[in-house]
């Protein structure tokens, strides 16, 4: 269908994700990543899990729901790596029985690593067809919350490699998103300076599996141009290869650093550089109205249901495609140019920081005229206050890689959730 057909048949506001796009983006990932695997941290886009599964070595899950997710999509355990904070002896315990085992496990803290154990022990006396060990990264801090200092970092080697339920597989590192190729360089080279030390102190006594060296998970954590600079306009071409020089540039400093040289295996994981280019949101224009000399468009959807990093309360301008309504020509001058007008994109909450883009130039809009929000397929639809005001949640469409659309989700009233219960 296209853009004109889609909003007829699902109403706005609704999420478009093109799986087609996604596999060709995972592919130029590989391309330029070759001998290093490739992860999907799935909170980017948990929607896109099971499209994502097909193509890429490994899936990071971050919660127990994440986890519910994947199996529910049949996502096999060996796939998956359970990250995050706050896990617990029940969602481990939960995790197991689902065949975990055979996955891998991040370990934050002292604290995480006695709960992982336990119930890890507890697993295997009560399943003697498993004689294996359960596969742990130990996370090492960026100076956040999330891991442990170096010195933690090498107390805990010393107990997972003691452990007779645990084996130690490497180093988990990830430090933040939208980071400069700077930034990242000087990441890989305290890995390396890191994992030497590590693998001469602990080589000896690694599994065979890893040949002496300690495997390493990394999030680069590549970002995406998400505004414009100019009054470019992406639409529905090809972006599989948007912004493919950060990660040109990624696989140089992996060369420059030694990192090959210092670990057995590597895995990248990626969240917002995999889904950002799939992914559309569609919203319709309700209003429009001039305050003074402000041109306002009031819109079905608002700030609860897309989402950009570093949006600034709407004063950076991302690519907005205009799709007008009823059959309507946009209309121009005698010149054959649009007639342009600067509006402010609200949305639908009652609130005054519901503002989309201050202030962006598009033809004359007119009520029914929707408004296509593109680079919107990792984070856009879950970083939102979904709940806030009560309003629906957005209809979901997947388009696969034949160009067939389903909706895996239809607009849900939420309404129950917030009040009004009976009893």
């Amino acid at each position: 269908m296209n853009d004109h057909e889609l909003i007829k048949e699902y109403g706005t506001p609704f999420y478009l994700f093109d799986t087609l796009q996604l596999k060709k983006r995972i592919e130029m990932i590989k391309e330029h990543q070759a001998g290093i695997g490739l992860c999907y941290a799935m909170k980017a886009g948990p929607y896109l899990t099971k499209y994502a599964a097909k193509y890429v070595d490994r899936l990071e899950v971050c919660s127990p729901g994440e986890y519910e997710i994947c199996v529910r999509d049949g996502i096999a355990p060996e796939k998956i790596l359970v990250s995050g904070v706050n896990k617990t002896g029940v969602s481990i315990k939960r995790i197991l029985s689902l065949g975990g085992a055979a996955g891998f496990f991040s370990i934050e803290s002292p604290e995480q690593l006695d709960v992982i154990e336990n119930v890890a022990r507890e697993f295997m006396d009560s399943n003697e067809s498993f004689s294996g060990k359960l596969r742990c990264y130990i996370r090492l801090s960026s100076g956040n919350q999330f891991g442990v200092d170096k010195k933690t970092f090498e107390e805990l080697c010393e107990k997972v490699i003691d452990s007779e339920v645990l084996e130690l597989v490497g180093i988990h590192y990830f430090s933040g998103t939208q980071k400069s190729l700077k930034k990242i360089e000087k990441e890989l080279a305290e890995l390396v300076e890191f994992g030497e030390k590590l693998n001469e102190k602990f080589g000896d006594r690694l599994g065979d599996s890893t040949k002496k060296k300690l495997s390493l998970e990394y999030g680069p954590g590549l970002g995406i141009d998400y505004y414009r600079t100019d009054d470019s306009t992406l639409g529905e071409e090809d972006l599989s290869g948007y912004n493919e020089s950060y990660i040109e540039e990624l696989t140089k400093l992996v060369e420059k650093t030694g990192l090959r040289k210092v670990f057995g295996e590597m895995t990248f994981e990626y969240g917002r550089y995999i889904a950002a280019t799939c992914g559309r949101y569609f919203t319709n224009t309700v209003d429009v109205k001039k305050t003074d000399d402000t041109n306002f468009a009031i819109l079905d959807g608002g700030l609860h249901q897309i989402t950009y990093y570093g949006s600034m309360a709407g004063m950076k301008v991302p690519y907005v495609d205009l799709i007008p309504g009823n059959d309507k020509v946009v209309a121009s001058d005698e010149g054959g140019s649009n007639m342009n007008e600067d509006y402010v994109l609200a949305g639908s909450l009652c609130s005054v920081n519901d503002i989309l883009v201050r202030r962006i130039t598009l033809p004359t809009l007119d009520i029914g005229d929707t408004l296509c929000f593109n680079l919107a397929g990792a984070y856009c639809a879950t970083e939102g206050i979904s709940l806030f005001l009560s309003r629906d949640l957005p209809a979901i469409v997947i388009r696969d890689e034949d160009g067939a659309e389903t909706l895996i989700r239809d607009h849900i009233e939420i309404n129950t959730f917030n009040g009004g219960y009976n009893g």
